[in-house]
């Protein structure tokens, strides 16, 4: 498993000069937010949870916001699909948007500079790349150099999904809650919080007191169902894991579930 950036010694300080990721703040839409946990390749999932997102809207002449809490990619079957469908249009009235995971800034990262040897193609990046049509198995055992590798990425990887990771935002604050992928620094303000934190927090986040001044709805940790906590909402459900995949809906000061199963749809 990779480390952390803060937890490396070669790496960290170039990590940390790059810039940071954009921090939104917007009001709640009218019809509120439809926040996903981490799919992870899983398109078919997806695609059944936005249908039933879609059904469930309150007012057809209010705007709603469906919102990805990051990991989109690794592990799962159909990365290359999620991204892909990530940039496909909603029907009217309907916003999408993604939070940066610590996978998908991992898949970046590597983007930035593919090796054959990178940690990541074991994190979960091997089925990334397969979704890409780059069989990195095949790769190591005919020892294709680097160049050639990275010469089959530039085109493998279209520049549009280059760019839609590139510029993921890393956590998007409304008046009622903060949203991000797997949690906050507790005491610390969104402004003073790092983006590490915001993509690979765990332990430190989990603990029996609230962590900042309004709900947190994060991902990143799984659990079979949904977790509650002191101010906080995870919703990893494992989709990765023949698990489901669940959105909350934070609605005038109120949430609620929807998900989807694998066993719903059948093989």
């Amino acid at each position: 498993m990779p480390m952390r950036p803060d937890e490396t010694d070669g790496s960290s300080s170039s990590l940390r000069e790059r810039k940071s990721r954009a921090r939104l703040t917007r009001p709640c839409p009218a019809n509120g937010i439809y926040a996903i946990g981490d799919v992870h390749g899983c398109l078919d999932l997806l695609k059944k949870l936005e249908e039933k997102i879609i059904a469930d809207r309150k007012d057809p002449a209010e705007d709603t916001l469906i919102l990805y809490l990051g990991d989109l990619v690794d592990r799962g079957p159909d990365s290359k699909g999620v991204i892909d469908h990530c940039l496909s249009p909603l029907p009217p009235g309907f916003e999408r948007m993604s939070l940066c995971g610590n996978h998908d800034q991992l898949f970046y990262e590597f983007l930035l500079n593919p090796s054959l040897a990178s940690d990541w193609i074991a994190f979960g990046g091997q089925e990334t790349l397969m979704s890409y049509g780059v069989d990195v198995a095949s790769l190591l055992s005919r020892c294709s150099g680097e160049e050639g590798f990275r010469s089959l990425l530039g085109e493998a990887i279209p520049k549009s999904h280059f760019r839609y990771l590139q510029e993921l935002p890393v956590a998007l604050t409304t008046d009622q809650a903060h949203f991000v992928h797997a949690g906050m620094r507790p005491g610390v303000s969104m402004a003073d919080q790092i983006d590490d934190d915001l993509m690979w927090i765990r332990e430190e986040f989990l603990v029996a007191h609230p962590a900042s001044d309004r709900l947190i709805v994060h991902g990143h940790t799984p659990a079979p169902t949904p977790q509650l906590g002191p101010d906080r909402i995870g919703i990893d459900t494992k989709a990765v894991g023949s698990g489901p995949l669940t959105a909350v809906h934070i609605y005038h000061g109120s949430h609620r579930f929807l998900s989807v199963s694998p066993c719903e749809y059948g093989p």
